[in-house]
């Protein structure tokens, strides 16, 4: 049935996402985690590359637009973090934010970013990743673009106790109880209609029994506040205050928290998935750039 499914998700592939080199890289717990590696510049590309790492289970297509643009002038590399269906999990492979972030590490040994210049470009429970790992100095990017960084995961209230007794393949079950969740309470369908359709098509994609675990020891329990005051390097904090899904007024408290970091909004939701973004990276690249001329 998983590799039926495999093949059909396959045939869902742009010829974008195609032309990415696909790696698997085994990480701390011998999971192994998908990378897509873009490298095919229209330009000679910069000396400074980028590592995107998604949110809680985004699909790639949710943001090929932002890292199609990206690619013309720069290196991407999207990392695919463990919940998504593409990861390949031993049976006690943890899903501990607090553990996980150690797969981003990983990651840069596998593509040797630790002797190169890039920045990170991260949303939501991607960016609590990036945030765990500059405040424990791992990773070391010239910059970091946050969009809207989970600091905590609020659910409700009764979603963890549901959970402790529903079998995975229940949850397969209520997907479109979730699906319309997502439409009614999390997402302004009518504003972001493009969003509406990349969550619910996330969800259709999900591997309920990996989602499960994940919110098991996430959802109502992370909390990344006391990292912030930690964390030095430059950060950049994207928010939308359009966006139900991220509140704006909390990813500012985030921007205030940090020592180094500048605030943006974007406005909207579409706007930090769009050439908005786009246009703000290539700009924090050239400030880098200008910067380490001078040096």
């Amino acid at each position: 049935m998983k590799d039926k499914r495999r093949k059909k998700l396959e045939a869902l592939k742009s010829d974008f996402e195609r032309s990415a080199q696909e790696q698997y890289f085994e990480s701390f717990d011998r999971s192994k985690l998908r990378i897509l590696s873009f490298t095919k510049t229209k330009e000679p590309p910069a000396t400074i590359e980028i590592l995107f790492i998604p949110g809680l289970l985004t699909i790639f297509p949710r943001w090929e637009k932002v890292v199609k643009e990206l690619n013309k002038w720069y290196i991407v590399h999207y990392v695919e973090s463990r919940e998504k269906f593409s990861s390949i999990l031993p049976k006690r492979a943890t899903m501990r934010l607090e553990e996980i972030r150690k797969d981003l590490v990983f990651a840069i040994k596998n593509l040797g970013l630790q002797n190169k210049r890039y920045i990170t470009i991260s949303s939501s429970m991607g960016g609590a990743m990036i945030l765990e790992n500059l405040a424990t100095g791992e990773l070391t990017p010239l910059d970091n673009i946050l969009i809207s960084p989970g600091v905590e995961f609020p659910f409700p209230k009764w979603i963890r106790p549901l959970l402790h007794v529903l079998p995975p393949f229940v949850m397969t079950m209520i997907k479109p109880f979730i699906r319309w969740y997502l439409r009614t309470f999390t997402v302004d369908s009518k504003k972001e209609p493009e969003q509406a359709k990349q969550y619910i098509r996330a969800v259709n994609e999900a591997e309920m029994r990996k989602l499960r675990r994940w919110i098991l020891k996430n959802a109502n329990k992370y909390n990344g506040w006391h990292l912030l005051p930690k964390i030095h390097g430059k950060v950049v904090v994207i928010g939308a205050s359009t966006d139900k899904t991220h509140k704006s007024d909390f990813t500012k408290r985030v921007a205030e928290a940090l020592p180094n970091s500048r605030y943006i909004d974007l406005g909207t939701n579409k706007a930090a998935h769009d050439m908005p973004l786009v246009d703000l990276t290539k700009t924090v690249i050239e400030e880098l750039e200008s910067e380490l001329e001078k040096k």
